[in-house]
């Protein structure tokens, strides 16, 4: 089959791009010609940036090229992961499947206050005849999109795909600034309205003032950083920071060099998904059931506890640790995902 994906080209910038790119490349697995069209990124800075046809991105060995729309013209099956320009795809009469990479609640709560619409535009792009499937790869959110989108379309997969290839415990690691004498815990969220490691932070923040055998790294930090200059200021104060990112590129460098990762979330994100794939262990929030260990994010004493119990365990219980990780990156495997995709692709086409 053709399939054409249209997403933003962005490269170490969007975890919505990072999951397309993986699903062109599961696509290509299965052995369908997939294809990316680059739909521009949006920027809250600049606004709607222009695509731009020609792009290449060819980390972990595989290449995805943005493509002009007017390859949509011969798709079987057209995914969307963004919006798209209605003129590039009136001409083709191609299924879609729409992909709601956003957690419901990061939909709803800009739009009450009058940023944006994507909640809204959900619930329409719903309703259209061409739309014959809403994919979630996540099971807490079902009962939320059930309210505004037809039972029937709605599909889930239990988790998204991550590409083992690219995200694997052999290659190269980060040298987190030659800090190298400690544990080293990374944070790498980016911060959200409706979740943000703001409340994970002062858990490590409680950990530290009994322990000091541990670095945090940040990483996804965009300035202008404001009132996280105090959380800075006291973990610089403390002993325990680490390096400082925006964005960086060869993240799977940086999680095979960390000895665990921190997460605020319930669900399997991106940043969850790739530490997990290249063997290092998460804490995320309860819920988040792939997670190496789970804990009350926002109860300080709590995910003290819980890191305590995570590098008690990567010193004296590294097999177990590793077969509990290993299990978890099994399941966001291309192959585990193309089984369920191809599935899906059949009954629509």
């Amino acid at each position: 089959m053709r399939i054409v994906h249209f997403a933003p080209f962005a490269p170490n910038c969007c975890g919505l791009y990072e999951a397309a790119r993986d699903m062109v490349i599961a696509d290509r697995l299965m052995g369908h010609n997939s294809f990316f069209v680059d739909t521009g990124i949006l920027s809250e800075a600049e606004g709607q940036k222009e695509a731009i046809p020609g792009q290449v991105d060819n980390r972990g060995g595989s290449v995805v090229k943005s493509e002009k729309p007017e390859i949509a013209l011969f798709a079987d099956i057209i995914i969307g992961h963004t919006g798209i320009p209605d003129n590039w795809i009136v001409k083709t009469t191609a299924p879609i499947i729409w992909i709601m990479h956003g957690r419901p609640g990061a939909c709803f709560k800009p739009e009450q206050f009058g940023r944006g619409w994507s909640y809204s535009l959900i619930n329409e792009i719903a309703q259209w005849p061409r739309i014959k499937a809403m994919l979630s790869f996540w099971p807490q959110h079902v009962n939320y999109w059930k309210v505004i989108i037809p039972e029937n379309k709605i599909v889930c997969f239990n988790y998204p795909p991550i590409d083992e290839k690219r995200f694997c415990n052999s290659g190269s690691k980060y040298d987190f600034a030659g800090k190298n004498n400690r544990f080293n815990i990374v944070v790498s969220e980016s911060l959200r309205e409706d979740v943000d490691t703001f409340e994970l932070m002062h858990g490590v923040i409680e950990y530290a003032k009994s322990n000091k055998g541990f670095y945090i790294h940040i990483f996804g930090l965009d300035p202008p950083l404001r009132c996280w200059e105090l959380i800075i200021k006291e973990l610089r104060r403390l002993d325990i920071l680490g390096v400082i990112w925006q964005r960086r590129t060869d993240m799977e460098e940086v999680y095979r060099a960390a000895d665990l990762v921190l997460s605020p979330q319930r669900i399997v994100t991106r940043s969850v998904g790739e530490a997990l794939s290249c063997g290092t262990p998460v804490i995320a929030a309860y819920g988040c059931d792939l997670a190496t260990y789970t804990t009350k994010i926002d109860e300080p004493k709590q995910v003290a506890e819980t890191i305590d119990k995570a590098l008690n365990d990567l010193t004296y219980n590294k097999e177990y640790l590793d077969e509990k990780v290993k299990y978890a990156a099994e399941a966001l495997s291309l192959p585990n995902y193309n089984k369920k995709m191809n599935e899906l692709y059949e009954q629509i086409v």
